[in-house]
Formats: C-alpha cells, structure tokens, sequence
C-alpha cells in the first residue's frame, strides 16, 4: 500500500512542471529533485516488493521513461544513489526489460565523458555483476519464443553491447561460449544485436578465429563441453557437415524468398543498423546473411573438406546466388567469393549431378557483363530454383532445364529466362511449367529491378491478355493476379500497371464475370488493397518532401497532393463491382482489406474534392454509392458475425424494392448456405487463412469502425424537388430505397456508437451523420408515406436527429 501511495503522488509532478514553464531556473531545479525522487522511489518500490512479479510493473515503467528523459548529465545524481539503483534494480528486476533498456540509456548519459565521477560503479564492475548473475544463462540461452524471454533476452544484449563500446577492456575471449551460444543466426533484433556485439569483441583483437568454433546454438554448448571433458586435438573439432546441419531447410528456403536486399554486412559511420522489413511477419524465420557468407567462406577453403551435393541441397548455394541480388556491393562482393571457392570445390567433387551444376555457375559466370554485377531478383530467384530442381531429376522440369543449359552459353540478364516456351507451353505437361514461371514472377518481382526486366519483356501485357480467355483457367487466374499483387507492391511498378496496362479497368472486367469464384475475388481484394495503399504511400512521401510535415490540414492547398480525380473514380469503380460480389464466402480477414480500402477512398476523395474547389479548379462530380452496395457491406457483415436481426431487415427491406443482387434472382443468384458451408469446408485445406474463431471475431469487430466510417462518408441521392405526384415512379422508387437504407444504416450505427458509448470518440463520430440529415431522421420518425412532404424542413430534421443522439436508445 505504501508502495503503491508513492505512485499515486506522482499524478502532480505534470502539473507542477506545467506550472513552471516559465521559471527556468526553478523548472531546472524542478526536473533535478524530480530525477532524485525518482531514483529513490524505484530503489524503495524494488527493495519492498522483491518478486517481480507481484510488483507495480505499469507504474515502475511509467517513472523509469520519466526518468529517461528527464536525466540530462551525470551531475543531476549522487553517486550513491546511483550505485544504489544499479545494484538493487540488478538484485530484483534482472528480468525485466524496462529497467535493463532503461539502464542501456543510462550508461550512456552518466558515463558519457572521460570524466565522470569516481565514486560510481566502474563499468567492468558493472560488467562483472550482469554477466555472473544468477538468471544470466537462463535468459541468454532461453530458446523459446514467448514475447516476455525475448524482449529481456534483447535488452541484457543492449546492455551487454553498451558496457562493451563504453569498456573494450572487458571483453574476453571465454565470453564466446556463452555468446554463440545464445546466437540462433536470425535476423531477430537480438540476433542482430549479439552479432554486433561479436564485431565488438573482433574490434578488441578477440578473434573468433583463435576460437575456433563456427557452430552457434545448442550445439556449441555441446561441442564445448567436448572440449572441455576431453581436450582439444584436430578430430574433435567441428567438420563442415556439423555446420551446415545446424541449417534449416525451411528456414534458409524462406531466406532465399524473402532475401534481405537492404541489408548490410558492415555497418557505416560506427552506427547499429538493424535491419527490420514490415512486409515478414517474423524476422526470425530468415537466416543472416551477414553470417552465413563469412561462415561459407570459411568452411570452403582450399583446405577443408565440403560435400557440395549438401551445400546445394541446403540451399546454401541458394542464399549466396541470391546475395548477388543485394543493394549492399559488399554483400554481393562477398556472394562472388564465396561462389569461386565453391566453384574450386565442385570440379574435384564427384556426385551425379555434378556436370548440371558446372553447367549451371559457367551459364551464370558467362552472363555477368562487369565485376559485382547486381542481378535482377527474379533472375538471383531463377539460379536458386534451377540448381533445386538440379537434384531432381524424377520432375519434368528437370529435362526442362537440362535442355536450356545445353542449349544457352550464357545467361541473359535483361529478359526472364525461356518465359514464353514455359508460359505458352504445349507439352503434355504444360500446366506444369506454366505453374512454375507463375510462381517465379510470383516470388521473385520484390524490386525495381525486377519489375523493369519484366515489362521490358511486356510479361504483364501477355499475362492481362492470357487471363481473358477461355483457355486461362480459374486457378490460373487467381495466379496472375497473385503476380500483379506482388508487382503492386513495387512503387515503380503502380503507375505504370494503372495508367499503361489498364489494370483497374482489367479488374472490372474480372469482377463481372458470371462464373466468378471465392478463390478470384479474394485475391481481386487483396490487388486492390495493395494498389491503393502503394499509390497512397508514393505520394504522402511526395507530400513530405515538398511539406516538411504529414498533416495536410496544416499545409496550404498548393502543398497538398492529392491523386488525381479520374484515378479516384477508377478505385471507387472497382470498389462499387467488388461489393455487387461480397455474398460470394468472402471471409472476416478480406471484408477487413476491403472495407479499410473503401474508407480510405473515400476520405482521400473529400480531400482532393476540397482542395480543387480551393484552388478553383475544375473539377468531375464526385463517384457516388448507391444504396445496394451499401447494403451489400452491412450485408456481409451481417452473415460473418451471424447477426439474425440486421439479416431480416436486409432481407425485408430486399423484398420490398425487389433488389435481385440482394435476394439472389437471376443472374444474382447466390448458393444456398448448405452449399457455401460445402465449398469452405471444402476450400479449406487448399486457403492459406487458418485463423481462430477469436481472431475472426476480432476482426469483425474491427470492421465495425471502418463500416460506420463508410457509412459516414455515404451520401445517399434523394430527388425531392418536386412534388411525389409529378415523380416517376422509378425516381420515387429510388428515393424511398435511399431513404430505407439511410434508415437502416443509421440504426445499425446508433446500436454500435451505443455498445461503445464508453469510447472519447462516441460524440466525435455521431455529429458526421447530421450530413443526410432531413432525409434520415424524418425517416426515423415519420411513417414513409408522408416522408416527401415532411422532408423540406432541414432545420426541423436535423434537430430531430439531434435529439435522437441525445437518446440513441429510441432509433429503435
């Protein structure tokens, strides 16, 4: 309780330093008492409550960030108070990452100059003390993937590489047991840590070499205590068949991929670069390549002994042939000599496919025009594949592949090796090569490069014409529009696949056809959501660039760039032909995509309406929704979460204006649930999507928030300046249609605002509705009948709707 008081008094410290913005002398001595009273508040927090975890965790954290950022220079603390930190935040909170980060900072700040005070602990103290604690090799060697041991595991490792930069004189050649020990090889931001922190040890001639050791992991711990139980003597040291069985299959395919292009194999300008990529989902599936090549370098020298029939199988030779694709000259410059030693040892091996694999690296050394040449990734995706399907000589892409190296002296790096004869194939097996150049544009179109190569070859051209026609299959289809999927995501590539090829047009086309399938109109959801954000990113950088900040309400409309209107309308034109789709089983995760993508549309849609009316430009009158498509989303919606209630409104309302994409006649027509329950079921080993029931949940009340977004941005057409009996039946029919939906959509978005009535943005998001507001409170209220002549009061119905928000309990 005392513990707990202490925390509860620091609510004023805002207020009081608030109070004094304008005194600087008092602010200061402020910010100094503020960063003592800190430091004592946590020594008594960790000396009461000794278990970490029955500690106030939220509020240590919460006064050790103040604490970062209000420690200026090692005068504003004594020495024994941070001597008495340390040790006691040591003794209790080893586990805990926020003190370990928070002490990294620290380090930094009081141990910054030459001269610090010489009371505080000496850093080879400090050393001394974080390497012999007693939770040191448990949470070093920890192997498991839970969040909390990799985040303590990562900050001991920052600590540990800021006591070793601040104190070179601690390092000692021992610590490499313990250090490879604790390495996995990853690309994991504590991977990537502990490998610059071996860089540290070589800086400080500790040598890996006088080591000894290339086996990382469990293994080393292994082959250390070898060494110890038995001595050294050359037998007992690792072979190069130990070390390329510590190589995972799955996880060096997936490194060969999803290459880190940008990666760098020595950090410039004495900086920790560390490489992250938002597009893998877990960087520790990938292996390091700054690792792995100088380790097959040293395991191919002239004096070793290799097999190169389990290098190849590996994918050793995969991950160098793909390191040539790198951005980085020393990364490539590294690919081409560990390529040469490999080279020296594959012409005295013997195994049988022995003579493919000369042929293939003589192919390849004869096509590279100039010294640490950068090859196209497809093509770096192409080698690696080949010298695969080397080993595989029961596949017909083995005699594929055997023919072109006969038949080709070098490789040709400005096109996509043999595309037309493998994608217009006439063999018997035709499906099967046309497959396989499928899914090398699929995996290997990641770059500029790569895109550039194939549109000068007019890929996509030949792949958007093949899908038009009878011969192109359903699954075909869906994977050329995987491939375009993976193209938009080039930056390069967006413009010219929407403007030059026509793509958003093409995707129309797709949609509206009569046999359109799960399968098609799921990836259709993701090419477009991808499309979109990838134009969007491309010009809020340009915005950046130009405006220095990101909010466009701060700039003035010359500094706002927006996409241009017609390319809008094209978006909102696919959109509007996706959602006549939606009853198709479309699931929780692509009704996400979707209705995300629609909101963003249509905001970007009002900014760039507003600022070419600001500008006095001229302008197109803006792409509107109609009320079935609306319907449509709060449809799908409906049927995913199971929500009986807004089903038989749809239902009804369906009914009424005899809405055939909604009842399913004629064309429309949707399979009967049982069926729809069939085809999941049945599709369900073939999808990729293997979420939970609470994942799904969670996204479905995701989508709630984009959806009432929508509805906001939605204008519904009422065509009311004339009286109801001068109106055409059809103009009235849609007028009522508009009105019932208004009404229904309101409804729907008053009972969600209600559920989340807690939430700050509650008032926020109502006041949007008040737009249509004539026309849907007097539908709330007043029976449909006399609604037109009702209706022309504005002022009457927004006050109305004002009311109801006031009490949303009685729109229904």
């Amino acid at each position: 309780v005392k513990v707990l008081f202490l925390f509860v008094r620091w609510r004023l410290v805002d207020v009081i330093t608030e109070k004094l913005a304008d005194c600087t002398e008092e602010q200061e001595k402020w910010r100094r008492a503020v960063v003592a009273a800190a430091l004592k508040c946590l020594m008594a927090s960790y000396c009461r409550s000794k278990d970490q975890a029955g500690s106030p965790a939220d509020q240590e954290e919460g006064i050790l960030k103040r604490l970062q950022q209000l420690l200026k220079s090692a005068e504003d603390l004594s020495a024994s108070d941070w001597n008495s930190f340390v040790k006691n935040g040591l003794k209790y909170r080893y586990y805990n990452e926020h003190f370990l980060n928070t002490l990294s900072s620290l380090l930094k700040v009081m141990y910054g100059s030459t001269e610090f005070q010489k009371d505080l602990i000496p850093l080879s103290t400090l050393h001394m003390m974080t390497t012999s604690h007693s939770q040191f090799l448990p949470i070093m060697l920890d192997s498991s993937e839970e969040p909390n041991g990799c985040q303590a595991k990562e900050a001991l490792v920052s600590l540990l590489l800021c006591l070793v930069k601040k104190c070179p004189k601690v390092c000692n050649i021992n610590h490499f047991v313990v250090l490879l020990a604790a390495y996995g090889a990853t690309l994991s931001t504590s991977d990537q840590k502990l490998l610059l922190l071996l860089r540290e040890y070589e800086r400080n001639q500790v040598s890996l070499l006088k080591f000894q050791s290339l086996l990382w992991g469990p293994a080393a711990v292994e082959h250390h205590k070898t060494r110890k139980t038995l001595g050294a003597s050359l037998w007992k040291q690792p072979s190069s068949d130990d070390v390329l069985a510590l190589l995972k299959a799955d996880k060096m395919l997936q490194t060969v991929l999803k290459f880190p292009q940008e990666r760098k194999i020595i950090p410039q300008d004495d900086t920790e670069l560390l490489y992250s990529n938002d597009s893998v989902k877990n960087l520790g599936d990938l292996y390091d390549p700054c690792f792995l090549l100088p380790l097959f370098s040293a395991i191919l020298r002239p004096e070793c002994v290799i097999d190169c029939l389990k290098f190849v199988s590996c994918h050793a030779l995969g991950v160098t042939v793909m390191a040539l694709s790198s951005f980085d000259p020393k990364v490539r410059a590294a690919a081409y000599h560990v390529l040469a030693c490999f080279y020296q040892h594959l012409e005295g091996a013997r195994f049988r496919e022995k003579r493919q694999l000369l042929y293939l690296m003589d192919i390849v050394k004869n096509g590279i025009p100039k010294q640490n040449q950068k090859l196209p990734f497809v093509l770096a995706i192409y080698i690696s594949k080949v010298a695969q399907q080397m080993l595989r000589p029961e596949d017909h892409m083995y005699l594929v592949f055997n023919r072109f190296l006969l038949s080709h002296q070098s490789l040709d790096l400005r096109r996509v090796p043999e595309f037309f004869k493998l994608f217009y194939g006439f063999d018997l097996e035709h499906k099967v090569e046309r497959d396989w150049i499928l899914n090398l544009l699929e995996e290997g179109i990641s770059d500029g490069h790569s895109y550039e190569l194939c549109n000068h070859q007019s890929i996509f051209q030949v792949l958007l014409g093949f899908s038009n026609i009878p011969l192109c299959s359903e699954y075909v289809q869906a994977k050329i529009i995987k491939v375009l999927c993976q193209a938009a995501c080039v930056p390069k590539a967006v413009y010219n696949l929407t403007k030059s090829c026509g793509l958003l047009s093409w995707v129309i086309q797709v949609v509206d056809k009569k046999n359109l399938t799960h399968q098609t109109i799921c990836a259709v959801i993701n090419l477009l959501h991808t499309l979109w954000f990838t134009n969007l990113v491309q010009r809020e950088k340009k915005v950046d660039v130009l405006g220095g900040t990101s909010s466009t309400e701060k700039k003035p409309p010359r500094l706002v760039k927006c996409l241009p209107l017609p390319l809008i309308s094209e978006f909102l034109c696919v959109t509007s032909a996706i959602s006549r789709h939606l009853r198709l089983g479309v699931k929780a995760a692509h009704l996400s995509l979707f209705v995300q993508t629609l909101h963003s549309v249509l905001v970007h849609q009002g900014t760039a309406l507003s600022v070419n009316k600001q500008a006095d430009w001229l302008t197109l009158h803006p792409q509107l929704l109609s009320s079935t498509e609306m319907l449509s989303l709060l449809l799908c919606w409906a049927s995913l979460s199971h929500n009986s209630t807004i089903l038989d409104q749809i239902q009804a309302l369906s009914e009424k204006h005899e809405l055939k994409e909604l009842t399913g006649i004629g064309k429309y027509k949707v399979r009967r649930k049982g069926r729809i329950a069939f085809d999941r079921f049945r599709d369900e080993n073939t999808l990729e999507d293997s979420r939970t029931v609470e994942q799904e949940e969670s996204l479905l009340a995701g989508c709630k928030v984009h959806l009432s977004s929508v509805f906001v941005h939605w204008e519904p057409v009422f065509q009311l300046s004339e009286p109801q009996s001068l109106q055409p039946k059809d103009k009235l029919d849609s007028s009522e249609l508009a009105c019932d939906t208004a009404h229904l959509l309101t409804k729907w978005s008053l009972r969600w605002l209600v559920e989340d009535i807690c939430k700050a943005s509650f008032r926020s998001s109502i006041e949007p509705l008040s737009l249509p507001a004539c026309q849907i409170r007097t539908s709330l209220d007043m029976h449909q009948d006399c609604f037109c002549c009702r209706c022309t009061s504005t002022s009457c119905g927004v006050g109305q709707l004002q009311q109801t928000c006031s009490c949303p309990t009685s729109a229904w």
